[in-house]
C-alpha cells in the first residue's frame, strides 16, 4: 500500500534536495578519539572529575556533552542485547534507545509535549480501493511534538453559556484531557483535518508533531500524515522523522516536504521524502548506530540542533490559517463522503433524521432501551463493503482516545507494532463496537456455552483477570483459580512457630526484608556524589543526595543492621550507571505531564521500568536476561484432576482462614497501622466466607461439575510484559537428550516449559499490502515512485453488616510496611558473581522476577494484581516441577511510576502469594527510584542461587514423569478435548 510519496535516495552529504537541505545541514559527525564501538567506554577524561554545579544547564544551552552517561550506557546496553539469544523472540530495544532519544527532545523547548507509543490517523492511501477498510491508526514510538490549548472562557462566555442543554457536559466526559475538562474550557474550533492523534469528545487541543520517531512499518504514513496536517495548519517547514528498528540499533533521518503547486481543492499534495541511498554507517547521511558511541553523540548532536527548528514550528501555528486554506481530506478514517454517495448524501441524512424522529415519537411510552437504528434500505445503501467497513463506520463520528492501541492495524502492521513495547487495548468503545461485524465483542464464554453445542472456550488471560471477585461460590473467579491450585494470598505479616513450620511464612518474611532493605549512609552518599553524571540530570542527583541524608527519612530498624544494606558493591555498581538512573526519574516526571495533557495510555511509563530492569539486573557481567512481552504457559487446574479433592476442600479453606486470622491477630491496631490491619480484616472476612461458600457448594453435590465447568474456561497462556531470568546453559538440551522422537521433544517444550516463544503470525510476519518500509534500490537512481515499499536500514455469603471490602485485598498499594519506603535489614544474599558463561545448545529458563504494567488507573489495580498472581503460582508450578520449592519467585505490579514488589513461594504441596503489606517504589522520587534499583542487583543473586539448586536437581529430574504429568494448562486442555472427542470417534 502506497500514498502516493517520491522518495528521493541521497548519495553524498551534499546531495540533499533543496527543500530540505537546511535541516539537513544539523547533520555532523563528531569528532571523538578512536576506539572500539562496541565495548563498554569509559568517559572522555576531561569529564571525569565531579561537576561542580548542582543545576542543570538551560534547556538552549544544552549539548551532547551533557548526555555522554546517558549515551554510554545506551551502547553499553544495546551491545549486551545483540549478544545474547532471542529466547522465543527477537529483544526489543525501544526502552534503551528511547530513553536517550527521550531525553535530548525534552531540551527542544520548555512547552514540548512528547507521547510514546502514540497512536496516529493514517493518510489516505494512493488508492482508496487498495487500502484496508480496518486500516486506521499508525503508532509512532516517539513524537516531540507542540501543543495547541484552548483558551479558557471569560466570566462573559461562562454567563453567555449558562443556557445551554447538557449535551456539552456530557461531550466533557469524553474528552482526551477528562481531568483538565472542568466545563470552563471551550473546544478548539478546528476541522478534524487539523489533528493527526484519534480522539472523542470534545477537543480541547491539538498536536503538531515536530520530531517523529517510529519504526520502518510505520516511518512512512507517520511523515506523510505530518506533511498533509501541516498542509491544513499552513506551515510549510520541512518534517523531520527518525526510523528507529524496534529490534535493532539503527536510526535513518528521514526528511520530508510537500509539492507546493498541488493545492487545488480535492487533489492530495504530492509528499516527498528523502533518505539515505546507502545503509552504511554515517552521521553525515543521517546513518547512526546507537552502539556506536561516536555516531551516537552525532545523533545527539543532531537532535539537540532541531531548538530552531521547533520554534520555527511553533511560530508558524496559527488557527486563523487553518480557516483560510482549502480543505485537504488526507485522513483515511474520514472518506470524503460527497464523493462516494454521490449527490445524494443530503437526501439519505434527511431520510434517516425522520426515521429516528418517527420511531421515537412512535415509542416515547416504551420502556425498552435498545437503541434505534435505521431501516435495512439505508444501511444497505450507505457503502459498499470495497469503500468502507462497518467498523469504520462506527469510528466516524467519534474517535476513542488510546494510548498506543493497534484496533485498526491489519495482522502484519500490528505485529510490527508490537514491537514497541505499547500495550494495545481496543479501539472502539462498546457503543461503536457494537456497529461492526468484525469488531464487535465477544459473549462471554459461558454465554456462548448457553447457545451453542460447542464447548466453552478459555478466557484470555487478561479478560479472566478482570472478572470481578466473587469468592469461592459457582462463578468463575480468581479466588477459585487459586484455590483449585491450592494457592492462597498472605500478608508479609508473622505468625506462630508452629503455624510457619507447615507455611514458611515467617522465613519468607525475612527473606523479603532482606532482599529489600535500604538503609541510607554516609558511605552511600559519597559513592553517589563522586559519581560522574550527566549535567542534564545533576539538578536531580543533588535532589537524591539533599532527600536520602534528611534526618526525617530515617527508618526504624526492623533488625538492627549488621553490614551496609544494599553493599557498597551493589551501589558502586548502580554508581556506574547513575545517569540512566536519573533519566528515568526525569521521564517519569515528564510523563505526569503528558497524561494531564493527553491522558495516560497503556505505555505510560514502561519504557522507564523497563529501562531501570535492563540497566540493574545483571546476574552476570554483560548477559542482561530481562524478556519482554513473553508468552507464559498457565498451570493447570489441579482439582479438576483430584476426585478427592471435594472430601479436603472445607479443611483447606479453614486452614487458610487460620492463617489470616492469626495474622490479624499479630496486628495492633494504631494509627501508623491501619491501612494494614483494615488489609488484614478483609483477609480474614474472606477466608471466613471462603469456608461458608464450600460448605454450600459440598451440600448441593456439585463441587465436581463446578471445577469442571471452571476448568474449562482458564486460561492457557498469558502474555507478561517483563521477565527476568537466569538460564541454564544446555539444561534444555540434557533433559530433551532423554525423550527419543522429534515430535514428543517439541510436544514437551511447548507442554513443559514456562516461557514460549511468539506466535509465527505475531513475530515478524508482514504482507506486502500492510508493509510500508522503505527499500533500496539496487541501482544508483536518485528519485522513485513509490510502487514498491521504501525500506530504511533496520537491524459473597457473609452477612452484609460484615461485608468484604475486597478492594484492599486487590491493592498493593494500600499500605506500605515503613511508612517512607527507607528499611533497614541484614544482608544475606549471596555476592554476585563476575564470571560469565556464554549461553549454548537449549537454555532453560528460570524466573526471578515477572512484571505486569498498567497506566495510573485505580481501576486497573486488581487487574494487574490478578495477571500477577497468575504468573506467580505458575512460575512456582514450573519449578516445583523442576525439584525446585521454598524458593521465592518476585512479582512487579506496576501502576503508573508506582511499583509493588510482591513475591510467591511453594512449601508442603502449597503456594502462598505474599502481596500484602508489601513495598512499593514510585520512581517519580529518586530515592525510591534508588531503592529499586539496589534490590535488583540482590535479584539477581537469588537468580544465581535458583540456577545452583537446578544443577544439583537435573541429574534426578524423572523425564518420563514429566511427559506424562504435564504441569500446563495447555497440556489439560489438549487432554481434555481429545477425551471429548474419544466418543464420536468410537
Amino acid at each position: 500500500m502506497t500514498f502516493g510519496e517520491v522518495v528521493h535516495y541521497v548519495t553524498q552529504p551534499t546531495g540533499w534536495p533543496e527543500p530540505v537541505r537546511g535541516i539537513a545541514s544539523l547533520l555532523s559527525p563528531f569528532h571523538c578519539p578512536d576506539r572500539p564501538s562496541k565495548e563498554r567506554l569509559a568517559l572522555p577524561s576531561t569529564f571525569s572529575e565531579p561537576l561542580a554545579s548542582h543545576e542543570a544547564p538551560a534547556s538552549g544551552s544544552y549539548t551532547a556533552t551533557d548526555f555522554l552517561g546517558l549515551i554510554h550506557s545506551t551502547a553499553a546496553g544495546l551491545s549486551a542485547l545483540a549478544d545474547l539469544p532471542h529466547y522465543g523472540g527477537e529483544r526489543s530495544t525501544v526502552p534503551l534507545w528511547s530513553q536517550l532519544l527521550h531525553a535530548l527532545a525534552n531540551t527542544l523547548s520548555p512547552e514540548i509535549l512528547i507521547l510514546e507509543d502514540a497512536p496516529f490517523v493514517m493518510p489516505q492511501s494512493q488508492s482508496m480501493a487498495s487500502q484496508p477498510s480496518n486500516l486506521i491508526d499508525g503508532y509512532a514510538t516517539l513524537l516531540a511534538a507542540h501543543a495547541i490549548f484552548s483558551m479558557p472562557r471569560t466570566h462573559s462566555d461562562n454567563s453567555r453559556t449558562n443556557s445551554r442543554n447538557e449535551e456539552d457536559e456530557d461531550e466533557s466526559m469524553y474528552s482526551a484531557d477528562s481531568d483538565s475538562c472542568d466545563g470552563s474550557v471551550d473546544s478548539l474550533d478546528l476541522p478534524l483535518q487539523a489533528h493527526m492523534l484519534p480522539g472523542r469528545g470534545r477537543c480541547l487541543s491539538a498536536v503538531v508533531p515536530v520530531l517523529l520517531v517510529a519504526d520502518s512499518h510505520n516511518i512512512v504514513p507517520l511523515l506523510c500524515s505530518t506533511l498533509y496536517q501541516r498542509h491544513v495548519w499552513g506551515i510549510h517547514q520541512p518534517v523531520v522523522g527518525l526510523c528507529c528498528s524496534s529490534t535493532g540499533t539503527t536510526a535513518t533521518a528521514i526528511f520530508g516536504w510537500l509539492d507546493s503547486d498541488q493545492s487545488q481543492e480535492g487533489r492530495m499534495p504530492t509528499a516527498h521524502l528523502a533518505s539515505a541511498a546507502d545503509v552504511r554507517l554515517d552521521p553525515l547521511m543521517g546513518v547512526f548506530d546507537f552502539t556506536d558511541t561516536c555516531s551516537a553523540i552525532s545523533l545527539a548532536q543532531f537532535v539537540l540542533g532541531l531548538r530552531s527548528h521547533f520554534q520555527d514550528i511553533k511560530g508558524a501555528i496559527s488557527i486563523e490559517a487553518v480557516d483560510s486554506l482549502t480543505p485537504l481530506r488526507w485522513r483515511s478514517d474520514l472518506p470524503d463522503f460527497e464523493t462516494q454517495f454521490g449527490g445524494q448524501l443530503d437526501e439519505r441524512v434527511a431520510s434517516w433524521t425522520h426515521q429516528v424522529h418517527a420511531q421515537t415519537s412512535s415509542s416515547e411510552a416504551s420502556s425498552s432501551s435498545t437503541p434505534r437504528t435505521p431501516s435495512p434500505l439505508l444501511d444497505t445503501v450507505v457503502t459498499s463493503h470495497d469503500n468502507m467497513s462497518s467498523t469504520l463506520l462506527s469510528t466516524i463520528s467519534e474517535d476513542e482516545q488510546v494510548g498506543g492501541a493497534n484496533y485498526g492495524l491489519p495482522q502484519g502492521t500490528r505485529a510490527a507494532s508490537k514491537k514497541g513495547r505499547g500495550r494495545r487495548p481496543q479501539r472502539l468503545s462498546s457503543e461503536c463496537s457494537s456497529q461492526g461485524t468484525s469488531s464487535s465483542a465477544q459473549p462471554l464464554p459461558e454465554v456462548r456455552s448457553s447457545t451453542s453445542s460447542r464447548a466453552p472456550s478459555p478466557y484470555a488471560n487478561s479478560r479472566f483477570a478482570a472478572l470481578s471477585d466473587s469468592g469461592l461460590g459457582d462463578e468463575v473467579s480468581i479466588s477459585n483459580w487459586l484455590f483449585e491450585r491450592h494457592a492462597f494470598t498472605v500478608g508479609r505479616i508473622p505468625v506462630s512457630e508452629e503455624l510457619s513450620k507447615k507455611t514458611e511464612i515467617n522465613a519468607m518474611v525475612k527473606t523479603y526484608d532482606q532482599l529489600t532493605a535500604f538503609t541510607w549512609s554516609d558511605k552511600i552518599q559519597t559513592i553517589l556524589s563522586e559519581a560522574t553524571v550527566d549535567s542534564s540530570v545533576s539538578d536531580i542527583r543533588s535532589e537524591l543526595c539533599r532527600t536520602g541524608g534528611s534526618p526525617n527519612l530515617q527508618p526504624s530498624a526492623i533488625d538492627a543492621p549488621s553490614s551496609d544494606v544494599p553493599s557498597l558493591k551493589d551501589v558502586e555498581f548502580i554508581s556506574t550507571r547513575i545517569s540512566a538512573l536519573l533519566h528515568t526519574v526525569k521521564g517519569a516526571r515528564q510523563c505526569d505531564g503528558v497524561a494531564k495533557v493527553q491522558g495516560a495510555n497503556e505505555a505510560d511509563r514502561r519504557h522507564e521500568w523497563d529501562a531501570l530492569l535492563l540497566n540493574f539486573f545483571e546476574p552476570v557481567l554483560g548477559q542482561r536476561d530481562v524478556l519482554l512481552e513473553r508468552q507464559l504457559n498457565v498451570t493447570r487446574n489441579l482439582a479438576a484432576d483430584d476426585a478427592s479433592f471435594a472430601t479436603r476442600a472445607i479443611e483447606v479453606t479453614e486452614d487458610y482462614h487460620d492463617i489470616c486470622l492469626k495474622q490479624r491477630r499479630h496486628l495492633s491496631h494504631t494509627p501508623e497501622t491501619t491501612g494494614n490491619w483494615e488489609q488484614a480484616v478483609a483477609a480474614d472476612q474472606q477466608a471466613f466466607a471462603f469456608s461458608l461458600d464450600i460448605t454450600r457448594r459440598c451440600q448441593n453435590g456439585n463441587f465436581a461439575e463446578v471445577i469442571t465447568q471452571h476448568a474449562s474456561l482458564d486460561p492457557t497462556t498469558g502474555k507478561c510484559d517483563a521477565v527476568l531470568v537466569v538460564t541454564c546453559s544446555g539444561a534444555a538440551t540434557a533433559i530433551l537428550q532423554r525423550i527419543s522422537g522429534i515430535d514428543k521433544q517439541e510436544r514437551f517444550l511447548k507442554n513443559f516449559m514456562l516461557i514460549q516463544g511468539p506466535k509465527p503470525d505475531k513475530n515478524d510476519s508482514n504482507t506486502g499490502e500492510t508493509s510500508n518500509e522503505i527499500e533500496k534500490p539496487i541501482s544508483g537512481n536518485q528519485k522513485t515512485t513509490s510502487d514498491r515499499s521504501l525500506q530504511v536500514p533496520s537491524s459473597s455469603c457473609i452477612p452484609k453488616s460484615e461485608k468484604i471490602d475486597r478492594k484492599k485485598l486487590h491493592d498493593p498499594f494500600l499500605c506500605h510496611p515503613d511508612g517512607n519506603q527507607v528499611t533497614r535489614e541484614k544482608e544475606g544474599i549471596l555476592s554476585k558473581k563476575t564470571s560469565g558463561d556464554e549461553p549454548s545448545g537449549k537454555d532453560l529458563l528460570l524466573p526471578v522476577l515477572l512484571a505486569e504494567y498498567k497506566k495510573r488507573d485505580e481501576s486497573a489495580i486488581s487487574t494487574a494484581m490478578n495477571q500477577m498472581r497468575i504468573y506467580l503460582v505458575s512460575a512456582l508450578t514450573f519449578l516445583s516441577e523442576l525439584g525446585i520449592t521454598d524458593q521465592p519467585v518476585f512479582g512487579l505490579v506496576v501502576n503508573g511510576a508506582r511499583g509493588a514488589l510482591t513475591m510467591g513461594w511453594k512449601t508442603n504441596g502449597r503456594i502462598y502469594v505474599m502481596d500484602r503489606n508489601v513495598r512499593h517504589y514510585d520512581i517519580t522520587n529518586p530515592l525510591q527510584a534508588l531503592q529499586f534499583a539496589s534490590v535488583l542487583p540482590r535479584l539477581a543473586c537469588h537468580g544465581l542461587r535458583l540456577r545452583s539448586l537446578l544443577n544439583k536437581q537435573l541429574a534426578i529430574i524423572d523425564v518420563n514423569q514429566l511427559q506424562s504429568e504435564p504441569w500446563s494448562k495447555f497440556s489439560q486442555h489438549e487432554d481434555g478435548k481429545l477425551a471429548a472427542a474419544k466418543p464420536s470417534g468410537g
